[in-house]
């Protein structure tokens, strides 16, 4: 008899949202506080970071540990392990550094709970815009903006690979940026509708509620993309790397999500090289 899945019940997920809200509150407070006056630092990847960053992640941290003091964490930026067994939490503090330390609103924090390795729950905060979406193995996405009642969300009507709306982060580790990159970003950008540069976890987000039709990530890891997968599938949308495959996906260095599985074939026949 095959094992079910991992999942939390409604309570389950009632009680982790109302702590996660709690959480991100204070991290607002931090993220918000320091967004024009923090100093900015490069990683040896040549990312940005900044004391926000590690101040969120530290917070984020001590808050689930209280409430969780079993649970093992790992983050972008104090590290730890992908655990495949027991519960576990994915933390990216602010995912769009490069768009904050500018003083722009396109940047938001990613929590993600596995378990046993799986990723049961994802919640994607954007606190500039005043919204959150949010998922449950099972229990649909929804989006809260500012003070209103939450709402189930879904992904829009399929469209035409020619006529979709594409986000995109950015054009690293494609053609693009250098003609020996493995993926042929410089073939899919005149073949589809739209390209919409909105970047980072925030085109997730409007994808989840139908704005956009697709979004693309060539450089990610996993406390990226966890979140996102649980956001994009219980939205009713379809998530996978751009080979096209959703095997092992928190392991990928790339992401892509989209409303049809169409979409995301032929987005990923046209990016593979032939």
């Amino acid at each position: 008899m095959p094992t079910a899945s991992p999942a939390l019940s409604a309570v389950e997920f009632r009680r982790l949202q109302a702590v996660v809200t709690t959480a991100l509150a204070g991290v607002d407070h931090i993220t918000l506080g320091r967004q024009r006056r923090v100093a900015i630092e490069r990683k040896l990847d040549g990312s940005e970071v900044t004391a926000a960053d590690r101040a969120a992640e530290r917070y984020l941290r001590a808050a689930l540990a209280k409430h969780w003091p079993s649970d093992t964490i790992l983050g972008e930026e104090y590290g730890g392990t992908l655990a495949l067994s027991g519960r576990s939490w994915l933390i990216d503090p602010i995912d769009g550094t490069a768009s904050y330390v500018l003083g722009l609103g396109c940047y938001g924090t990613l929590l993600t709970l596995l378990i046993d390795g799986v990723p049961v729950y994802g919640c994607i905060h954007l606190p500039a815009m005043q919204e959150t979406t949010y998922a449950a193995v099972g229990r649909g996405c929804w989006l809260r903006q500012g003070n209103a009642r939450p709402r189930l969300v879904k992904v829009g009507a399929p469209r035409r690979y020619g006529h979709a709306d594409v986000g995109l982060t950015s054009y690293k580790m494609t053609d693009l940026g250098n003609p020996q990159g493995p993926w042929q970003l410089s073939r899919l950008l005149p073949e589809v509708g739209r390209v919409r540069l909105v970047g980072d976890c925030v085109q997730y987000a409007l994808l989840c509620r139908g704005e956009l039709d697709g979004a693309l990530d060539p450089k990610m890891s996993a406390w990226d993309i966890g979140a996102l997968m649980v956001c994009v599938r219980e939205a009713g949308g379809h998530v996978a790397d751009f080979t096209g495959t959703s095997r092992n996906l928190l392991t990928s260095t790339t992401f892509m999500a989209a409303s049809s599985k169409a979409l995301i074939r032929r987005m990923a026949k046209t990016l593979t090289p032939a």
